[in-house]
C-alpha cells in the first residue's frame, strides 16, 4: 500500500533561498521525506538560463548538511543545468520528456461513457483542507510515495503563475484531478493525477480535455507538460491531444551532502 502525504506539511523544515541569480535556489524538505532536501529551482525548464558554477554549487552542501540533511534532491532541470549539478557531483535519478502543443489545440474528445456524467468540480483559489486532503491522497496512490506532491508543492503548483485552475472529478473522493495554469500565452499542464484502479477508462483523457479547454480560453499559444520519459501511456496520451517531444529533456539530479560523494 503506497503512503499518503501528509497534507499539512508538519515535517517539513522551514523553506531557505540559496541562490538569486538567472534562477532562484531555495531549498525545503523532499516532500514526505525530512532526510532529504529539495533544491526548488525556479525557472529550471529554460535551457538558456544557467546555473552558477559547479565551485558556487558546492559550497551549498555543508549548508544544506546544516540544516539536517543527508541527501539532497532538485527539481527538475534543463540541459544547462544539469551539466553544472554533475560536475558538483550530481546523478540523475529521474528523466522526463518535455512536450509542447501550439494553438489551436487539439482537444481530443473524451470517451463517452458515464465517466462525463460524474461531478467535475474546479478550484481557482485556496483550497479547503477536505479538498486539499482528497487530492494529495489520489496523487500519492498515482505517482507513489517518492514522487507524490505534498501540501506546499501542491499551493506551489497553484501560485507558480498568473493563474491557474484545478479542476477534480469525484464527490465523496477524488478519482482524478488535473492542475492547468498559464502565464500570458505560455499554457501549462503542471499536473494530472487518477487514481490506479481508474487508469485506461478514459478519465486522463476527460480531464486533460476539460483542462486544455480552460486553457484555450484564455488564449494560449502553446502549452508545455513534462512526464516520466518511461511512461508509455502518459506519453501517449499527451500525443493523441496533439503535444510533440521537445528537442531536450529535463532531469531530476540527486547526491548525498557528504563531501565524498563528489
Amino acid at each position: 500500500m503506497a503512503e499518503t502525504v501528509n497534507p499539512g506539511g508538519a515535517s517539513q523544515k522551514p523553506g531557505h533561498v540559496l541562490w538569486n541569480g538567472s534562477i532562484t535556489v531555495s531549498l525545503r524538505s523532499w516532500p514526505g521525506d525530512p532526510a532529504t532536501a529539495f533544491l526548488v529551482m525556479t525557472g529550471a525548464h529554460d535551457d538558456s538560463r544557467s546555473l552558477p558554477s559547479c565551485d558556487v554549487v558546492s559550497t551549498w552542501l555543508p549548508e544544506v548538511a546544516q540544516r539536517g540533511y543527508s541527501r539532497v534532491r532538485t527539481s527538475a532541470v534543463a540541459p544547462s543545468m544539469q551539466r553544472v549539478l554533475q560536475d558538483a557531483g550530481f546523478e540523475v535519478c529521474q528523466e522526463l520528456s518535455l512536450l509542447r502543443a501550439k494553438s489551436p489545440l487539439q482537444i481530443a474528445p473524451a470517451r463517452v461513457s458515464d465517466l462525463q456524467l460524474r461531478t467535475m468540480r474546479h478550484f481557482g483559489g485556496r483550497l479547503k483542507e477536505s479538498a486539499r486532503t482528497k487530492i494529495l491522497s489520489t496523487d500519492a496512490a498515482a505517482f507513489g510515495p517518492l514522487w507524490a506532491l505534498d501540501a506546499t508543492s501542491l499551493r506551489d503548483a497553484l501560485l507558480a503563475t498568473q493563474r491557474a485552475r484545478l479542476f477534480s472529478v469525484g464527490t465523496d473522493t477524488c478519482e482524478g484531478f488535473i492542475v492547468v495554469a498559464h502565464t500570458g500565452a505560455a499554457g501549462f499542464v503542471q499536473r494530472l493525477a487518477v487514481q490506479p484502479h481508474l487508469w485506461h477508462t478514459g478519465l486522463g483523457s476527460l480531464l486533460l480535455a476539460h483542462g486544455l479547454r480552460w486553457l484555450e480560453r484564455q488564449d494560449c499559444e502553446h502549452v508545455v507538460v513534462n512526464t516520466e520519459s518511461s511512461n508509455a501511456p502518459a506519453l501517449g496520451l499527451y500525443k493523441k491531444f496533439g503535444f510533440q517531444v521537445m528537442p531536450y529533456q529535463l532531469n531530476v539530479l540527486e547526491r548525498t551532502t557528504s563531501e565524498q560523494a563528489a
